[in-house]
Formats: structure tokens, C-alpha cells, sequence
């Protein structure tokens, strides 16, 4: 992804940062580790610090996580202490990187799809690097739907460098997008104060 410099300059503060909705993140894990397996092989991209890998990681037989920043990884890296998860697997790899374990049970992806260029790409992508029947489980801010004040408040924090440059991106168009791909929409849910980020479990067919 071409923000890769954004996100290594603002890894740092990023890791500092406390998350905006405490009960919806929890949420979210608990949604997560409710669908995955113990026997499962999990791949996450755009994986930031870690912290959502390291919790999810116990669940699992092995978990490998990505991000397209040489800093965040780095970040990540430093978490893995003596009583962190040993299956866990930091890599640096952009989301449209073919990840070396795959073919995966599952695929995360949070609060990214929205931060990548070509989002049918990347889930083309993601479906390659699922086994068949597999999971694709994101968390996506869908922009496309907010007020235009907001879209433009967040153009402008982009030009300036303070925001990174994001795909507006609808829901319906994202459900779209994952149809196309030969996906099965399972779950699409919403939880917490933002009503703007749907949770969607995507099966990949068979074939």
C-alpha cells in the first residue's frame, strides 16, 4: 500500500493510542474467537501493533500477522514477551502480498479495507489465499455513508498529512465486492457507538 510512509511515521503515536470504543473492540474479539478454531491457520493483514493478534493468537493453532509498515511490525515485534503467545507470526507484507503458510482457515482484516487503493484486488487476493470454505472476517469503516462534511473534514486531513488518503467506500458496495469474489456473506452485523463499520464473516466457496 503507497501510505506505508504515513503509517511509519505515525507508528509510534498509533501504538500509544487507546482504542476509541473499549466495549465494541471486545465485541469484536468475542465475535471472532466464537467463529475461529483451535486447529486453525490465521492470517490477518494490515495487523497495525499486534495487540488484536496477540489476543486472538491463543485461540488458534498458529497466527500470522502482516502490515505493509516496516515500523508497525517492528512495534509489533517488541510485544512478543515470555508470556505472549508463542504461534504468533509477524511479517511485513502489504495486503496485496502473498503470504508464505497459505493456504489460511481464515482471513482478518480490520479497519483496513478502507485504507486500501483497489479493494476488489485485495480481497481477489485474500480469496487465494483462503482454503476453500474458508473464512474472511473484516471490520471495514465504510466512509461512503457518512455525512459529506465528514468526507470532506477527512480529504482535508489527508491532504495535510495528518490523516491517510482513504477509498470511501460503501457498505453495499462492499458487500458487493465479496459477492463478486465468489464470497457468501454469513454475518453482517454492527456493534458499537459508530454505526458506519459493519462486522462481515464471508465464506469462500468450495470451488
Amino acid at each position: 500500500m503507497t501510505a506505508q510512509p504515513f503509517w511509519d511515521r505515525v507508528a509510534p503515536k498509533y501504538s500509544r493510542k487507546p482504542i476509541d470504543d473499549p466495549a465494541a473492540y471486545e465485541k469484536k474479539l468475542a465475535q471472532v474467537s466464537a467463529l475461529l478454531q483451535a486447529t486453525d491457520h490465521v492470517l490477518e493483514i494490515g495487523c497495525g501493533t499486534g495487540s488484536t493478534a496477540l489476543r486472538l493468537a491463543p485461540c488458534v493453532a498458529h497466527y500470522t500477522a502482516t502490515d505493509g509498515s516496516r515500523s508497525m511490525i517492528d512495534i509489533a515485534r517488541s510485544k512478543l514477551e515470555l508470556d505472549t503467545p508463542t504461534n504468533v507470526t509477524f511479517q511485513q507484507a502489504d495486503a496485496v502480498e502473498m503470504v508464505e503458510g497459505r493456504p489460511f482457515d481464515a482471513v482478518c482484516a480490520f479497519s483496513l479495507l478502507h485504507l486500501v487503493e483497489d479493494v476488489p484486488k485485495v480481497i481477489a487476493i485474500v480469496r487465494k489465499q483462503l482454503k476453500p470454505g474458508g473464512m474472511f472476517i473484516s471490520k471495514s469503516v465504510c466512509l461512503k455513508d457518512v455525512p459529506f462534511p465528514i468526507r470532506a473534514m477527512v480529504n482535508a486531513l489527508a491532504f495535510v498529512g495528518i490523516a491517510p488518503r482513504v477509498t470511501f467506500l460503501g457498505e453495499a458496495e462492499l458487500v458487493q465486492h465479496l459477492q463478486d469474489a465468489d464470497f457468501e456473506i454469513e454475518q453482517n452485523v454492527h456493534f458499537g457507538k459508530k454505526r458506519m463499520s459493519p462486522f462481515i464473516v464471508a465464506r469462500r466457496s468450495n470451488a
